[in-house]
């Protein structure tokens, strides 16, 4: 049985309204070599940027602290709710913070592993890949509603008939990203677990590169069902309750470590050690609080690699029945 899902049959041609999930997603479309951001003379690379307050980047001579985030949710959406955190975090440290983006999972990892950004906020499956790759290294996790941990769910619209994942055979199907735990690989590794793949299962699916854009399509009734994250569903819940509720959770998955905050191995120790510290303490100061409650984030733990070995078991089972 073949594990790797074909490529998109059809791009979505409507861009999802601009909504916060929590941030990774957190969990989030998120890059020339990279110094360390405890050089002060990296270089300035494309896309979006966050610039400190108070005058022109030209003006601003502080050193730079870049930081991608994956594509779980809209870059247009990324780019508004993760702003305030990202320049937070890099003042903390004396620095200005930098904002980068990519479209895939894939692309965020290889800018971790090429030293090309400091930190990143990325997915749990890309982690446990970059993890097992090169080493990639937890610095922290979101504490979300006072948990470490997130679900996928498949939805389909609030008037459709259909009640169970079973029933979404034939059908028109969104995932998120390839690499996707909860939007891909969750879904994938359901499928196989009754014999199928997407290609046999579906009618027709695509990729919509976000989870904000699979509620939207949903909702939209553009697709018959849809696999994502746990965390930006409920956020939506609350910040747009209008969007989920033209949609309807149909099953749920067993937990899965949060999305964490990550860095390449190799980051400068005294840099690695004062991100971890500023994050781990974040929570205790007033501003800051008011920046996560907005979030939905308790505060970040440690966290441990461990967290994602449900994750790893997945890929594991898909892997071998691939081989069959």
């Amino acid at each position: 049985m073949k594990r790797k899902t074909p490529q998109s049959q059809q791009d979505m041609g409507r861009k999802s309204v601009a909504v916060l999930p929590v941030a990774f997603m957190l969990l989030f479309s998120f890059f020339l070599p990279l110094l360390s951001a405890c050089n002060r003379d990296s270089p300035r690379v494309d896309m979006a940027q966050v610039s400190s307050p108070g005058g022109s980047e030209e003006a601003d001579q502080r050193p730079v602290l870049r930081i991608a985030v994956s594509a779980m949710i809209s870059p247009e959406a990324t780019r508004q709710y993760y702003e305030e955190l990202l320049r937070l975090i890099a003042e903390r440290m004396g620095r200005r913070a930098v904002f980068l983006q990519r479209q895939t999972y894939a692309e965020v990892n290889a800018l971790v592993k090429d030293h090309q950004v400091d930190l990143a906020f990325v997915c749990s499956g890309p982690y446990t890949q970059g993890h097992d790759a090169f080493g990639m290294e937890i610095l922290a996790v979101p504490v979300v509603h006072g948990e470490e941990v997130y679900h996928s769910y498949i939805i389909v619209h609030k008037d459709s008939q259909i009640k169970s994942f079973d029933e979404l055979r034939g059908k028109k199907f969104a995932f998120t990203d390839p690499q996707s735990n909860t939007g891909a690989l969750v879904p994938t590794y359901m499928l196989a677990k009754r014999g199928e793949t997407p290609k046999s299962f579906f009618k027709e699916y695509f990729y919509s590169h976000s989870h904000d854009n699979s509620i939207k399509a949903v909702a939209d009734q553009l697709c018959d069902g849809a696999a994502v994250d746990s965390l930006i569903w409920e956020f939506f819940q609350v910040l747009d309750p209008k969007l989920t509720a033209q949609t309807r959770i149909i099953e749920k998955s067993p937990p899965y470590g949060i999305p964490p905050i990550v860095v390449h191995p190799d980051l400068d120790p005294a840099c690695k050690a004062e991100l971890k510290k500023i994050l781990l303490t974040l929570h205790q100061q007033d501003s800051a609080r008011e920046v996560l409650a907005k979030l939905q984030i308790d505060r970040f733990a440690a966290g441990n690699d461990a967290m994602y070995d449900t994750v790893r078991e997945m890929n594991r089972w898909l892997d071998n029945q691939h081989r069959k």
